[in-house]
């Protein structure tokens, strides 16, 4: 069976202090991975064979183990990248991440007046004197940046704070859809989120940057409309569908980890199909690729809505795990896609 291309392990829920857009209580579960149990998900990562190993929470480095971690991580051939809001690196924590060969995705919600109004004071400085020390090294992989309506109309100026910082790519990433939390989202993070024509402005602007800052920095959007930006200005490329559960039907493409074991193929829509703890990753992914509503969400046809009748339903489809929790109903219309089809005609 061939590697598994995206593994993301939310190491933990616990963060070391809350943001405005902070889902529960902020505490670890009392139920997450042990340090031993970490090290049977690296194991049974490194047996079945792993491209890119994420390492996410919460805040990573609340955990006492995580620098023993990522030492085993890399010893098995998984050297991780971590996204962190830079809360306790320092020199000497970089340069023990940098002999195990660890890249970092530094996190932030937008540039300093806003992140201070979501983060609270000193939560960027921090930020950015990590990216810095980061970079200095050599690990700092991606300035990320959590995307509300405050950061609609910051992306080009924070794509020049990524450059300066010496990233090789940013990320604006989504704030909906999180683990699980549906109820809460919605009533926390909805009237955080961009909205349909927000959105759409921020994807053009990403589209133009992308062209003028070609091959200095990566520009990417979580956003399964993007495909559709892409192809709107540029009919003849090839795309394929952002969607993972899209491609785990015939490659392994994506499984999440959450903070206690429980293996999930998407884990907003709750499709759980393991147990680190008891299950190899053969068997998961063995799982999903049998399953019927893999099968069935991977197939664009059964979409409803105006995502049913999009011409760009192959390459997009729109996210499932937004119409589910915006929704209710994991096949219906992305509710943040401002796109309206001309035509009932999928090509």
């Amino acid at each position: 069976m061939e590697k598994l291309k995206h593994l993301i392990w939310t190491c933990t829920r616990a963060e070391e202090r809350k943001y405005a857009y902070s889902l529960g209580d902020g505490k670890a579960s009392p139920n997450e991975l042990t340090t031993n149990e970490a090290r049977m998900l690296i194991d049974k990562a490194a047996d079945f064979g792993v491209e890119c190993f994420f390492i996410t929470g919460g805040e990573p480095f609340i955990r006492e183990d995580l620098l023993e971690i990522v030492k085993y991580a890399s010893e098995r051939g998984l050297p991780p990248y971590i996204k962190t809001s830079g809360w306790k690196l320092d020199s000497n924590i970089i340069e023990e991440l940098a002999s195990s060969n660890c890249k970092i995705i530094i996190s932030i919600a937008g540039l300093k007046e806003t992140d201070e109004l979501l983060r609270g004071k000193g939560a960027y400085e921090r930020s950015i004197n990590a990216a810095r020390l980061c970079a200095k090294e050599g690990i700092l992989s991606t300035l990320s940046v959590v995307n509300t309506k405050n950061v609609v109309n910051q992306i080009r100026d924070l794509v020049y704070l990524a450059l300066h910082l010496g990233a090789k790519s940013l990320n604006l990433a989504s704030l909906i859809p999180q683990a699980l939390c549906v109820k809460e989202q919605l009533e926390k993070l909805g009237p955080l989120e961009p909205n349909a024509q927000e959105h759409e402005k921020e994807l053009e602007e990403i589209y133009a940057l992308s062209k003028e800052l070609r091959n200095k920095i990566n520009i990417m959007a979580y956003d399964m409309c993007y495909n559709r930006i892409l192809k709107q200005h540029e009919p003849s490329l090839e795309l394929n569908s952002r969607c993972c559960l899209c491609h785990n039907v015939e490659s392994n493409e994506w499984l999440d980890i959450l903070d206690d074991g429980k293996a999930y193929a998407c884990s907003p829509l709750g499709l759980m199909f393991g147990d680190i703890r008891k299950d190899s990753i053969e068997e998961i992914m063995n799982r999903i690729h049998k399953s019927d509503i893999i099968k069935e969400l991977a197939d664009r046809k059964n979409l409803k809505g105006k995502c049913g009748i999009c011409k760009y339903n192959l390459i997009c489809g729109g996210c499932r795990a937004k119409a589910y929790i915006y929704l209710g109903d994991m096949f219906g219309s992305d509710p943040l896609c401002s796109h309206i089809p001309k035509k009932q005609v999928i090509e």
